[in-house]
């Protein structure tokens, strides 16, 4: 722990729209404020729902929760309504801040676009200078949150300042979705504008930044901490002993499950589908060939990887920071993603996989044979991943000793290192 951090002990106010771990930015939230916790900072838990005693966080967490209501495309006026600005989450967290900030209390915001609402950055405009912004997605920077026109499935490259954003239809449910987005977007930045605003931005990979720095953010304010991993086995799991290549996530069509399963079939290859969505009961019927298990506990999902010789994650869509993909190689499995994944470059580097284009089934085949025709390529990346995986990831630890590093600078009002890793 730093000089600074030692001399003005800080506090922490971790914030997210839920108290339950039932997403990625909700699970690193939770974690966030137990891991600190447990080295015995004294950190409290703001939520937008009802903060239940289910055991999730740590007892030490004090924790308050607003007790609202995730946003329901069924109720659309008031997703209308307080979607864009809820009035509760604001009192709800001056009021808080009024009665218990220091100079020294510390505010780690993960989630707010499903309850709090941009209301939340009114209520921590005041303590801006000592508060960060986990962008688990994009929202800060892009209405829709990816940067992605949804209809046409590709990157797009507008940003909300200009009149082509306005005109296109990106979103994945509607136009006027995306023009409610629009809106609240335009709310947010009365409080938190990329392009002057105290906030600081903290992103789980380091290919987001040219997102956010091409949206007006300056670098000096986006720091990239990785996201912890913890691997499935702590010993290497024998890919180049099994014959199963697996898909783990969301069947939903951006993730390129259907690309997926039409390579398997024509590579010949043992294929295993492990997620749940609407394209569960399509596939099924189209693919009887292949195993399909439905959503798995993360438990489960490690004693299916025992028998995997790769996990294929074909997205046709950027995808962020590849939990799965990381956790995967580091218990030994290659894994072969999209070139436009956040890590393609990191598993190339490290000849722990293998990259395709987007959405190909043709250029997908060959690599999937190649994995299977040769124990000695699986071997070496099964290998290189195992030993190497945190060249790309934080452990547990280093997670919990790069944020707390970012605290105690905030909270002791020194200047900010450019980076942390």
């Amino acid at each position: 722990m730093s000089a600074d951090t030692m001399q003005h002990p800080f506090r922490l106010v971790v914030l997210n729209d839920f108290a339950s771990a039932n997403g990625g930015a909700s699970s690193l939230a939770i974690a966030n404020a137990n891991l600190m916790a447990s080295t015995g900072i004294d950190v409290t838990y703001l939520c937008g729902e009802h903060s239940p005693a289910d055991g999730t966080l740590n007892a030490r967490v004090s924790r308050l929760g607003l007790n609202g209501a995730a946003i329901d495309p069924a109720r659309p006026l008031n997703n209308a309504i307080n979607g864009l600005y809820n009035p509760a989450t604001q009192r709800f967290l001056a009021d808080w801040i009024g009665a218990h900030d220091t100079p020294h209390t510390v505010y780690h915001l993960h989630g707010w676009s499903k309850i709090f609402s941009p209301s939340v950055f009114k209520a921590l405009a005041q303590v801006a200078s000592r508060t960060l912004v986990h962008a688990h997605d994009y929202f800060p920077a892009c209405p829709n949150g990816a940067f992605i026109n949804y209809p046409q499935m590709k990157e797009c490259d507008l940003l909300p300042t200009q009149m082509g954003c306005l005109f296109s239809n990106c979103d994945q449910r509607s136009y006027p979705q995306k023009l409610w987005r629009l809106a609240r977007h335009e709310i947010k930045n009365r409080w938190f504008d990329l392009k002057d605003s105290a906030f600081r931005i903290v992103l789980p990979h380091e290919a987001m930044r040219p997102y956010f720095t091409r949206s007006g953010c300056r670098d000096g304010s986006v720091f990239t901490v990785p996201n912890p991993v913890v691997p499935f086995t702590d010993t290497r799991i024998r890919a180049e002993s099994n014959d199963e290549f697996l898909f783990i996530g969301r069947l939903v069509p951006e993730k390129g499950v259907d690309t997926f399963l039409a390579a398997a079939r024509h590579a010949r290859v043992k294929a295993k589908v492990i997620g749940a969505g609407p394209l569960l009961g399509p596939l099924k019927a189209q693919y009887p060939e292949a195993e399909f298990t439905g959503w798995q506990d993360r438990d489960t999902i490690g004693t299916h990887l025992r028998n995997a010789r790769a996990v294929i994650m074909p997205s046709k869509l950027r995808e962020t920071f590849g939990l799965v993909a990381i956790e995967s190689i580091a218990s030994g499995i290659p894994v072969v993603v999209s070139t436009s994944s956040a890590v393609a470059a990191d598993l190339v580097r490290m000849n722990a996989g293998l990259t395709v284009a987007p959405d190909d089934v043709a250029a997908l085949v060959p690599v999937m044979n190649r994995l299977a025709g040769s124990d000695e390529l699986v071997r070496t990346m099964s290998d290189n991943g195992h030993t190497h995986w945190r060249q790309v990831a934080n452990t547990t630890d280093s997670w919990a000793d790069s944020l707390r590093s970012m605290y105690g600078t905030l909270a002791a009002g020194a200047r900010q290192p450019e980076r942390v890793h």
